[in-house]
């Protein structure tokens, strides 16, 4: 263990200060009338100059601090002298030589050799009585001439004043430590560029290579670099630097194998490994500090078109109370087409992202099914508080009501987009980005992903494992879940295992050894903070959604090649909106998991006027299924796959519902029924329609009358109007225009069937 700093002391006492010094502090002159532990007292040499009082490092810190002798003049700062700390750090052989120079010294001076007892009578040449200190000076010299060491007493002179100085670092051979020692005999302008050919190539992200690459990459850049120096031999010797030099450069450097030749993942996360002294991440209070991320959740789950997909979940937790105040579980499927322009691909949105922090700010209800224990009631958190201040946590389920006050997201194309940062500024959040490559920024979410792997993801059916080495066979032919049920079994995990389990990173700093849960933790806080609800009216909702700006026609308006139309009541919104800059658009809101709907957004609306204009899809009763915007676009394709023309709105429509029953059909034969479609969270957008029995009185039975008998017979309330007649006999005109002789009809019988009838004549013309 290194022993403390020993400070050089030309203080009688050994000490920086002593009681009775004068020092000088804040511009006047104090002397020291106490000391006790590291405070100090000090009254002032001058008239009104008030007395001091405070602690020994902050006087000894301050600029113009220094001790007086007795002429007035401040004293040399005594200096820190180095011992075990940055001697041991040393190579051995430079140490062994120091101890050895310790001990001819320590004879010089203190008349004998370490670890010979002190009665041992000195050697004549070094007896102090005897001989003076330039005689000891000159003798220890000739002793070391005659071992064959060309040492001088001038030599030995120095080596016993820097001895005394610095101690056994004063001994120290001046080679080995000065600066640019780490890299040897390499010049430094090679060692930045060393730096940097690593950088570009960590940047890169190119597959591992050897050493022998880095250096001819090396040879490369300093040759393109230094092109000038390189035309004189001095300069050209210290740019260059050999194969076997280069490899101990490396070694100075601390740079290991599996830097260079490792793994792209184990090279990345080397490089994203922060420098010591590690800080831990503190919030105060609930809602001051979250982080928010997405990962995959290596489970299997049953698609929109019943085949298995793989998920992954976004999840937002509150560093004051480790609490997962919000998560999202999305399919991910890969497109087709190159990236950043792929087509049929899907993965976590903005919008989920937004749902995300959307949930933080209203209760999650309880599910049917779910343990009782996951429920608000029975748990820590302080149930009748909550439910005084907010009616919203009857029937909820056991996680706080956080809302985010800094959020803090990495640098995806989900969190970056405009969608994700307009919804945060309509909350009032404000967004932290977090450094490039740097995943330990977002430490406590990045280990919760973790966790819900290990305690969640295992036991679930179609765990898939997080390695392709890993997995077992047919694990996509288990009986898999829908990415519902895998979102309603998370929210029940969350609220009876996660928040309920103790965490090592929540202590009460009265007690810290005991360990709280999340839910301990917030109801401890919120007791300091309070609560305060948060409701979100439907319009409120809805400006969370992402915006469309378009223009109203006669036909209504246009919305990823979908025509929503309100009829005669969007006329007032024809002529141009005014808004600067939109060129006379309006503004619409849509939820892509619900796209029949839309909403237009009439800024114009006064003072308790609704600014909401709800407009429908022209063709949603055409789609049986509840359907979501990739839906569409999975209709869409295949529409124009088969011909069809992109603006065939109504064919499309009908694509969607043969897009279902082929999913019945031939994806999923072992399965009776296949799930609707993914739809996200649910968001309360559409205000809830008055029920118009709500006010009606209840009736009374005693109260009612029967209604009147009937005071007729029955058989008189159904007369027809037109009772039937005899047939009629045919005219003579009818008969003659025939042909038929009226004679020939008296031998034929009535029922005759070649009797005419009276309408014969009729049917012949």
């Amino acid at each position: 263990m290194n022993q403390a700093p020993v400070l050089e002391a030309p203080h009688p006492s050994g000490e920086i200060l002593d009681v009775g010094d004068t020092v000088q502090f804040d511009g006047h002159a104090y002397t020291v009338s106490l000391l006790q532990g590291p405070r100090v007292s000090m009254e002032p040499c001058e008239e009104g100059v008030d007395a001091v009082t405070g602690l020994l490092p902050v006087l000894v810190a301050a600029d113009d601090f220094a001790v007086l002798d007795r002429s007035g003049r401040p004293r040399p700062r005594p200096r820190v002298l180095h011992r075990n700390g940055e001697f041991e750090a040393l190579p051995v052989r430079v140490r062994a030589q120091a101890r050895e120079w310790e001990r001819h010294v320590k004879q010089v001076l203190h008349q004998q050799m370490p670890n010979i007892p002190a009665a041992t009578a000195p050697r004549p040449e070094y007896d102090p009585a005897l001989r003076t200190l330039q005689e000891r000076y000159a003798a220890k010299a000739g002793q070391l001439r005659a071992l064959g060491r060309d040492v001088s007493a001038a030599t030995v002179e120095r080596k016993c004043r820097s001895w005394r100085a610095h101690g056994v670092m004063g001994l120290v051979d001046g080679r080995s430590t000065r600066r640019g020692s780490l890299y040897g005999r390499t010049d430094p302008r090679v060692v930045e560029l060393l730096w940097e050919v690593m950088d570009a190539e960590a940047k890169a992200e190119e597959s591992a290579g050897t050493a022998q690459r880095l250096w001819e990459r090396l040879e490369r850049a300093v040759a393109r670099r230094y092109r000038r120096e390189l035309d004189d031999p001095l300069e050209r010797a210290r740019l260059r630097v050999p194969r076997s030099t280069f490899y101990k450069l490396l070694r100075r450097l601390g740079v290991t194998v599996d830097d260079v030749t490792g793994t792209l993942v184990r090279r990345t996360a080397r490089r994203a490994r922060p420098r010591p002294p590690y800080t831990p991440t503190v919030a105060r209070v609930p809602g001051e500090l979250v982080q928010i991320d997405t990962t995959g959740l290596d489970i299997l789950a049953i698609g929109d078109d019943g085949r298995p997909t793989p998920v992954e979940a976004t999840i937002a937790i509150d560093i004051a109370t480790r609490s997962i105040i919000g998560e999202m579980i999305v399919p991910r499927q890969s497109g087709d087409g190159p990236r950043g322009a792929r087509v049929g691909g899907r993965a976590t949105r903005a919008l989920d992202a937004v749902f995300t922090i959307a949930q933080a700010l209203a209760p999650v209800p309880g599910r049917s099914g779910w343990s009782p224990l996951t429920l608000l009631d029975g748990s820590d958190l302080p149930y009748e508080e909550l439910l005084a201040a907010d009616p919203r946590m009857e029937g909820a389920a056991a996680r706080p009501v956080i809302r985010p006050r800094t959020v803090v997201i990495d640098h995806g194309r989900v969190f970056t987009g405009s969608v994700f940062s307009c919804a945060c500024a309509e909350l009032g959040i404000e967004v932290r980005h977090a450094r490039t490559r740097t995943p330990t920024d977002k430490a406590v979410v990045e280990r919760a992903m973790r966790t819900i792997k290990t305690r969640f993801s295992q036991y679930v059916a179609g765990h898939t494992a997080r390695k392709l080495e890993l997995r077992g066979r047919h694990f996509d032919k288990q009986p898999l879940w829908t990415i519902d049920q895998l979102q309603d079994m998370l929210g029940e995990w969350i609220a009876l295992q996660w928040q309920q389990t103790p965490q090592g990173g929540l202590r009460s700093p009265y007690t810290p050894g005991l360990v709280l849960t999340p839910n301990q933790m917030y109801a401890a806080a919120v007791s300091l903070t309070g609560y305060r609800a948060l409701p979100q009216t439907p319009g409120d909702n809805r400006k969370l959604l992402p915006v469309q700006w378009v223009s109203v026609t006669r036909k209504g308006i246009r919305i990823n090649n979908r025509t929503y139309d309100l009829g005669d009541e969007l006329a007032p919104f024809r002529r141009p909106s005014g808004i600067p800059g939109r060129r006379g658009r309006w503004e619409v809101h849509y939820n892509p998991y619900e796209p029949d709907v839309a909403w237009l957004y009439d800024h114009r609306a006064g003072e308790g006027q609704d600014p909401w204009v709800e407009v429908p899809f022209v063709f949603r009763r055409l789609v049986e299924d509840p359907w979501t915007e990739r839906v569409w676009e999975q209709a869409t394709a295949a529409h124009i796959a088969a011909g069809g023309s992109v603006r065939d709105e109504r064919a499309i429509a009908r694509a969607i519902n043969e897009l279902r029953e082929r999913a019945r059909r031939g994806h999923a034969p072992a399965r009776a029924v296949v799930p609707p479609p993914f739809r996200g969270r649910k968001l309360e957008t559409s205000a809830p329609h008055p029920d118009p029995r709500e006010n009606l009185p209840d009736l009374d039975p005693a109260a009612l009358t029967p209604y009147r008998s009937l005071d007729v017979p029955a058989a008189d309330l159904f007369v027809d109007p037109y009772p039937p007649q005899a047939p009629k006999p045919p005219a003579d005109d009818v008969l003659v225009a025939l042909d038929w002789d009226i004679g020939d009809l008296d031998g034929l019988p009535p029922d005759d069937p070649d009797r005419p009838g009276p309408d014969a004549g009729t049917e012949r013309r």
